[in-house]
């Protein structure tokens, strides 16, 4: 089933309260503490316009020498600053330097700032360069601007030929995005192609495998006729005709890195291209992302390269509300639990684990093998050494498997796991795999609405398979709509183990845990059209209330439930 009407952005430019600087808390009665409210200015006594440093839009020169400029000033100011991108088009191609950068700009160690595009539009000319990396910055707000780029960082046309015996196919590109030949093509690690429907090319191809490999890619003498080679059980799934996308991408380059930062709002932002995802929220709390669109111009089958909003573990998650994410290449949303391997048992409650760890930090061990919580503790003392942090807990474990390894037993640090995070009033459409993928505590789902996603719309797991994050409790998931989520290849190859909202416990090999890990979430007054028999799909789940929804699925028992315990449907 495939739904091709247009759904209006009813959310996009809808109030949302943002505040101005200070510190107001927000707390549902779900979540265990307060969490901070997204700020939409601070106090500053200086603006620095980057035409001053000589910027000049409109011009089609490069305007990044002079930005960087007007950036350095501010971080000699050291905060209370505006910085002014006034109306027009700016260009940017970074220059030659002794390292590559992964991004045009940085801001580092600035407080109380604003970065303020008034219709600027900029247009960066390096496929493989992101925007902008900011680091230990805190109270700012980075708002009004337009991301996009000359030379797209992937390529787009048609396949016009299929060879099932030699593995591969003939593509066109259509000349709109770079040739799967150049230079950023080559140097990316992780560049894959994608499939997409004939009569609506903005979905991706039904029942066909969202990620087509790339093997050896080849020129056919026509500058825009290129031989892939790919795989035997991709193959046969590619025909003539369909459109088709391939991307350079460079991970760690999305097109905001920001980096142990505290209360930084990005509000209505337009993001159109990227070689990674949009924002990498690294170790930083209070991060808002509001009225941001990550946009597919009409001309292209993509927008970003990556995830949209990728979190890695932090103290408290991000406040999401009133975007739209449309046509990015991988989750739209990724929030995750610090995972933490034993490189060593010193005793039995002293150990040299992977991750920095402070004292009082909670912690669960986990058997991935069984799917199996151990046990939980708390830190006592955290001694930094190289690479690693020596620990000491309140509780006392033996026989181990310890090693840097998805099969051994872990740690999750609960107190770093995204805990308070707001998902809310956004729109998810016409992108690869998920909606969203949570692997955190203490949340709130509200409002969006999610709708041609190849792979599903609300996943709650802990992803045991590939090892980033723990399982989800405490959380809302309440009045979204949902429709045409689960398409795709890899999500019928689930058999029974699919849904539109997926929530599971998971093991290493992934199949049933013998623990019931997620627990306590509440799902009510949702709407969801599903693909499949089920509209919700239970796996090691206790004290779940699923509650007044309205489900349209493919059989009479649109909810499903495996190991699970104290599960109240109403």
């Amino acid at each position: 089933m495939k739904l091709t009407s247009k759904i209006y952005l009813l959310f996009i430019g809808c109030f949302v309260p943002v505040i101005n600087y200070g510190q107001q808390l927000y707390k549902p009665a779900h979540f265990e503490s307060p969490r901070s409210m997204p700020i939409q200015s601070v106090p500053v006594s200086k603006t620095i316009n980057v035409v001053d440093y000589g910027a000049c839009p409109d011009d089609n020169k490069n305007d990044w020498p002079a930005i960087c400029r007007a950036l350095a000033e501010c971080e000699r100011s050291g905060g209370g600053v505006r910085i002014l991108f006034p109306k027009g088009i700016y260009q940017i191609k970074v220059g030659e330097r002794k390292s590559k950068l992964t991004h045009a700009f940085s801001l580092s160690n600035v407080s109380d700032f604003i970065i303020e595009g008034d219709g600027a539009i900029l247009i960066l000319e390096n496929p493989d360069v992101a925007l902008m990396t900011l680091k230990n910055c805190q109270a700012g707000v980075i708002k009004g601007l337009t991301i996009d780029y000359k030379t797209l960082p992937f390529t787009q046309g048609a396949v016009v030929d299929v060879d099932i015996n030699g593995k591969t196919f003939t593509f066109r590109s259509d000349g709109k995005g770079g040739r799967p030949t150049d230079d950023n093509f080559a140097k990316s690690k992780t560049k894959w192609g994608g499939l997409f429907d004939r009569e609506n090319n903005r979905l991706l191809k039904d029942k066909a495998p969202n990620l087509v490999p790339i093997r050896e890619v080849s020129n056919l003498g026509d500058k825009n006729l290129f031989r892939i080679v790919t795989t035997q059980n991709v193959i046969e799934q590619i025909a003539v005709d369909d459109p088709f996308a391939m991307i350079a991408r460079y991970n760690g380059c999305s097109t905001y890195s920001v980096n142990q930062c505290r209360q930084i709002t990005f509000l209505n932002n337009i993001h159109y291209a990227g070689p990674a995802g949009s924002f990498g929220l690294r170790e930083s709390t209070g991060i808002s992302i509001v009225n941001c669109k990550i946009q597919q111009k009409e001309d292209r089958l993509i927008s970003q390269n990556a995830d949209c909003v990728h979190v890695t573990p932090s103290y408290e998650g991000p406040w999401i509300e009133g975007c739209l994410f449309e046509g990015q290449m991988d989750d739209a949303i990724n929030i995750k639990t610090e995972l933490v391997y034993i490189l060593k048992a010193i005793s039995d409650n002293q150990f040299l684990v992977s991750a920095k760890l402070r004292v009082n930090d909670e912690l669960s061990l986990f058997n991935p093998r069984e799917g199996r919580l151990i046990g939980t503790c708390r830190v006592l003392e955290a001694v930094p050494m190289d690479d690693a942090t020596k620990i000491k807990i309140d509780a006392r474990f033996e026989n181990l498997q310890i090693g840097r390894d998805k099969t051994k037993d872990m740690f999750f640090n609960d107190s770093k796991s995204n805990d308070n995070f707001v998902i809310k009033n956004n729109v998810f459409r016409n992108s690869r795999r998920y909606g969203m993928l949570i692997q955190a505590k203490n949340g709130i789902i509200e409002g969006n609405i999610l709708e041609n996603l190849s792979t599903g719309a609300i996943t709650l797991q802990n992803s045991a398979s590939w090892p980033e994050g723990f399982v989800p409790r405490n959380i809302v998931i309440e009045n979204n709509k949902i429709r045409n989520a689960g398409f795709d290849r890899s999500y019928w190859a689930e058999g029974k183990d699919i849904a539109p909202i997926l929530i599971r416990t998971t093991t290493v090999n992934k199949k049933q845990a013998e623990w019931k890990g997620i627990r306590n979430i509440r799902i009510k007054d949702n709407e969801i059209i599903s693909n499949s028999d089920h509209t919700i799909f239970l796996s090691g789940a206790q004290d779940i209330v699923i509650e007044k929804n309205r489900n349209d699925a493919q059989s009479d028992a649109p909810y499903y439930q495996e190991n699970c315990d104290n599960v109240i449907i109403k």
